[in-house]
């Protein structure tokens, strides 16, 4: 066959670089004649997110740049590289964007050709899974965004495979999958799988076909069906099947079936990250949309302790998500209202300000205003405030029943007041002042003018370790909250009532840990909102021996787990949230340890009751 010498420089070309210096004179000849060469100036898109990919594009001479949909780099690929595997691979839409950062020219290979040579050379085919393959690992391995794909695929709630026997015809499966609402059924039984059949199967091999649906299932299954270990990372569920080109994976243990994942069920995966969730919240332009990302926070939430997240870990970025909702409200109010008639600062108090959020929670902020606004500027932030609350709640984030709410008047006023507000608790700590300081003296800025928020800190911080009386005071409070451990360190639970044999962690546990931490933070200046970051800063000034400190650290993940694992394990039974625990169901290990943090929590009570002089 004849050559030119612009398709001898193809082939050249090709043959010096990998994977196409490992196919055949014939096979390499073949392929260079079906490539397209494409020039195209710097600056100019390559390939857009959400397109179709068609070809295999091969980096002749220039750079590109790979970005993602937030405009995050990528990879930078160079002469010789290719871009836009993945989406070739999967028959995706493209997920980044591709573009050249210097004058290049291009061969791209059309799909049909690529998948051909695939298909006629092992080693051909190899290098572009091993090529993905290292991709996806590095991405598991790189922890944060990716740190999911490491996740185990059994965890990530594959639904129990529906089975039918083969003795069954094509219409009884069919049924059998619509009444369970799924695409595809495998045929066998618990210990044999013998085939599979998918939705898809039933458009072209029945319908299309005009196949009687009396038939045998048997008849149109796929036989021994491409499978995974249920313990295998998520990254090679993805890899088996892109490399296979299918949309339904048994998994199996031992051989048997025991589950089934669906390319949804991936794609899901990344729409729940808890980043991704976040940067989504930023681009949504209405409170309907808002709600639409935070449905998405349950199974967020089941994904990050199924992965094994520390609690710390878990309660952060579940903060991080309404946080990020607040400042998106606010900027949704601003942009309806106009500028704000004065620098402002929206607080955030109790779990939220700690940063220890559960998936379940009510509302506590405030409104920080730089001065007394006038009629115009009241209006403006009433309005700016009941948006932000009312969008909240809507969102899943409950007004508080207490009012403690920047639309509450009380909770919306200048800086002044505010500092007026905590002189005021702390020169005469009544019961009420002792409610007030359980929510207002964790406190954090989550938007608006950050010094407005500091000058508000001065106030409290620096004054606060000399009230002794108010001190004393809180101090005796924190100690009314009784361990629930008996005599013989017998759990003190619920004996009559709905809530029989349970404990209320939070009253229990949480509620003692965080009173003692704050009044010892107080004591001692500490701005820190959140328990473990108390702990610490209160260990670093030696206020705290490593010890104790290291002993409060592993009763606060301890309290918290349980407690996330209990709301976790209520979610996923569509049940409503709370925060009671029957200490019999927990394991052994569990159970001790439990008790061992109670006891913590009671010696560093004891501690406390020393160190202010009250009982």
């Amino acid at each position: 066959m004849s050559t030119s010498p612009e398709l001898d420089e193809v082939i050249g070309f090709l043959r010096g670089h990998a994977p196409f210096d490992r196919l055949t004179p014939e096979q390499l000849d073949r392929a260079a004649r079906r490539i397209e060469i494409l020039y195209r100036r710097k600056g100019e898109i390559l390939l857009s997110i959400g397109q179709a990919n068609t070809a295999l594009a091969v980096i002749r001479r220039g750079a590109v740049e790979v970005h993602d949909g937030s405009g995050r780099l990528i990879n930078r690929l160079a002469e010789g590289e290719s871009y836009g595997l993945p989406s070739l691979l999967t028959g995706k839409p493209v997920r980044n964007r591709v573009s050249l950062i210097e004058d290049g020219l291009i061969y791209l290979l059309p799909v049909a050709e690529f998948n051909a040579l695939r298909a006629a050379n092992p080693a051909f085919e190899q290098h572009f899974v091993s090529t993905l393959e290292e991709r996806m690992r590095a991405a598991a391995e790189a922890g944060g965004g990716n740190a999911l794909m490491a996740t185990p695929v059994s965890r990530l709630g594959s639904r129990t495979p529906v089975m039918v026997g083969p003795e069954a015809s094509i219409r009884e499966a069919a049924q059998l999958m619509s009444q369970k609402g799924v695409s595809s059924i495998l045929i066998g039984d618990s210990e044999h799988m013998l085939g599979i059949v998918t939705d898809r199967d039933l458009r072209n091999r029945v319908l299309a076909a005009g196949l009687d649906p009396a038939e045998p299932v048997t008849r149109i299954m796929s036989t021994d069906p491409t499978h995974l270990d249920a313990d295998r990372p998520v990254f090679e569920a993805f890899l088996v099947m892109a490399n296979r080109g299918i949309h339904h994976l048994p998994l199996t243990r031992e051989g048997k079936p025991v589950g089934m994942i669906t390319t949804r069920d991936l794609v899901s995966l990344q729409t729940q990250h808890p980043l991704y969730l976040v940067r989504q919240v930023a681009k949504q332009e209405s409170v309907e949309g808002l709600q639409e990302v935070t449905g998405r926070m349950p199974r967020m939430f089941a994904l990050m302790l199924a992965n094994g997240a520390r609690p710390e870990d878990v309660m952060r970025m579940l903060t991080a998500l309404t946080d990020a909702v607040t400042r998106q409200l606010l900027r949704i109010a601003e942009d309806t209202l106009g500028p704000p008639p004065m620098p402002y600062a929206w607080l955030a108090f109790g779990s939220q300000a700690r940063n220890e959020q559960g998936p379940h929670t009510d509302q506590d902020n405030g409104l920080l205003l730089a001065h007394t606004p006038d009629e115009a500027g009241a209006d403006y932030f009433e309005n700016l405030a009941k948006f932000v609350c009312a969008g909240l709640d809507a969102c899943g984030y409950v007004f508080c029943n207490g009012e403690v709410m920047a639309q509450n008047p009380r909770w919306r006023q200048p800086l002044d007041v505010w500092q007026g507000y905590f002189r005021s608790w702390m020169h005469e700590p009544d019961p009420k002042a002792l409610l007030h300081a359980s929510i207002f003296f964790d406190q954090r800025c989550v938007h608006g003018d950050r010094r407005l928020f500091d000058a508000l800190q001065d106030t409290l911080f620096d004054a606060s370790p000399r009230h002794g009386i108010f001190l004393a005071v809180l101090a005796r409070h924190a100690l009314t909250h009784e361990v629930p451990l008996g005599l013989f360190r017998r759990f003190v639970v619920e004996h009559r009532g709905e809530h029989r044999d349970t404990l209320d962690m939070k009253k229990a546990g949480s509620l003692p840990l965080n009173d003692l931490l704050r009044v010892r933070a107080l004591a001692a200046g500490l701005r820190e909102p959140g328990s473990l970051a108390r702990i610490e800063g209160l260990r670093r000034l030696g206020k705290m021996v490593d010890s104790d400190a290291a002993e409060l650290a592993a009763a606060f993940r301890l309290l918290s787990r349980l407690k996330l694992e209990h709301q976790a394990a209520q979610l996923a039974a569509g049940e409503k949230t709370d925060n009671r625990i029957n200490p019999s169901q927990l394991t052994r290990t569990d159970r001790d340890a439990l008790r061992d943090a109670f006891l913590v929590i009671r010696q560093a009570q004891a501690g406390l009751s020393n160190a202010f002089g009250v009982q």
